[in-house]
């Protein structure tokens, strides 16, 4: 009886059983460029005057900007507006903001109470008669 017993245990325990390892797909990569939006936050932050700052947000709105990156990008000139103390560069983001808040197939709605808050400080530098 305990050698039928060894012979059953000894079965049991040696059954080999193979477990298949399904393969995980392979991922896909996709290709992308460089953001605007970094682009645009290097050139701001190696501005060292106004007038830098002021030539690289030209020649930045005269670039086409995905929908994509838009976002970022609104929240960069955002950040540099706080920063900027020259009026005619915080005018030129002002502009860059209403001209990105057209762009097709961006939702402004995400940055609306952003925008309102910076340009709110504007108000008491403008009279109105």
């Amino acid at each position: 009886m305990a050698a039928h017993l060894k012979k059953r245990v000894y079965e049991e325990f040696s059954k080999v059983v193979q477990v298949t390892h399904e393969e995980a797909p392979a991922k896909k990569l996709r290709l992308s460029k460089p953001s605007k939006s970094a682009a645009l936050h290097v050139d701001l932050c190696k501005a060292s005057s106004s007038t830098d700052a002021l030539q690289y947000l030209l020649t930045f709105s005269r670039k086409p900007v995905e929908a994509e990156s838009v976002e970022g990008v609104v929240r960069i000139l955002l950040e540099h507006y706080y920063k900027e103390t020259d009026s005619s560069v915080r005018l030129k983001i002002a502009s860059l903001l209403g001209l990105l808040s057209k762009t097709p197939g961006f939702s402004p709605d995400c940055i609306v109470d952003d925008a309102i808050n910076t340009l709110s400080s504007e108000n008491k530098y403008i009279s109105i008669k």
